[in-house]
């Protein structure tokens, strides 16, 4: 799984640091996509929305955006190196706890 977020940025940016992620053969060792709240104003937002959709549209692994990870509020900590399971017909993240009964 991979987390992105990003704080006030534009469009063309997060477009600029997907294509770099891109040709770092980071997206051939995901297994889904979670995308944070990006905090920006609305027609920003509406931009970024399309960046993502045009860039994952062939996308072998489910993308869910507009999680309330990283620098937002309220903000939910998601531990690294977790096990999780990505859903996107109703867009959810299942952490495990990493406790196992004995």
């Amino acid at each position: 799984m991979l987390l992105i977020e990003e704080v006030e940025e534009p469009a063309f940016k997060i477009s600029l640091m997907l294509t770099h992620l891109e040709q770092a053969g980071i997206f051939n060792a995901v297994d889904g996509v979670v995308v944070g709240n990006f905090q920006t104003d609305p027609d920003e937002y509406e931009k970024i929305k399309k960046v993502l959709q045009d860039f994952f549209a062939s996308a072998s692994f489910p993308v869910v955006e507009n999680f309330h990870i990283g620098h937002c509020q309220p903000n939910y900590g998601v531990p690294l190196g977790a096990i999780a399971k990505l859903t996107t017909s109703q867009p959810r993240l299942v952490i495990d706890s990493g406790v196992t009964k004995t």
